[in-house]
């Protein structure tokens, strides 16, 4: 009878150590799926981070691109309102700079007043072409100075 208690005891004993070794490999099992699943969250939160920074930088560039694109309109917005003022009192002064009364003139010479309009007109689309980009005689150049032979007519 002794023996069976001895027995009894260690399989007690053993029973005890199966079902604390089965407790820690459950542990062990569930730490290493959590660890995995905790890397994985790691990874996706670095690239997210990796992202954002990346379109943060994009936003960055195009603000400041967004900027001098402004700075330029705004440049060219007030070099037009200029040409726009010197084209108002294009017609109140002859080609030397003396004042005179276009209609007047219009009355005394309509055939040069029409034929000089319509040059003038002609050059003017023809500037409007050139600064859009269709510019059929391929001299870049010409439209810089588009509106510089407007005050040069030759009778008026």
């Amino acid at each position: 009878m002794r023996i069976l208690s001895k027995l009894k005891v260690y399989l007690i004993m053993f029973a005890a150590f199966a079902a604390f070794a089965g407790v820690a490999y459950w542990y062990y099992q569930d730490s290493q799926a959590a660890l995995k699943q905790y890397a994985e969250n790691q990874a996706k939160l670095e690239l997210a981070l990796s992202t954002q920074s990346q379109a943060m930088e994009s936003l960055q560039s195009d603000l400041a691109l967004l900027q001098q694109v402004q700075t330029q309109l705004i440049t060219s917005f007030a070099d037009s309102r200029e040409l726009t003022k010197s084209l108002e009192t294009l017609f109140n002064k002859d080609s030397e700079g003396n004042p005179r009364d276009f209609s007047v003139l219009s009355a005394e010479q309509p055939d040069l007043v029409t034929k000089e309009l319509n040059k003038g007109t002609r050059e003017v689309f023809e500037c409007f072409e050139n600064l859009s980009g269709n510019n059929k005689n391929g001299n870049d150049q010409e439209y810089i100075d588009c509106f510089s032979n407007s005050n040069n007519s030759d009778g008026m």
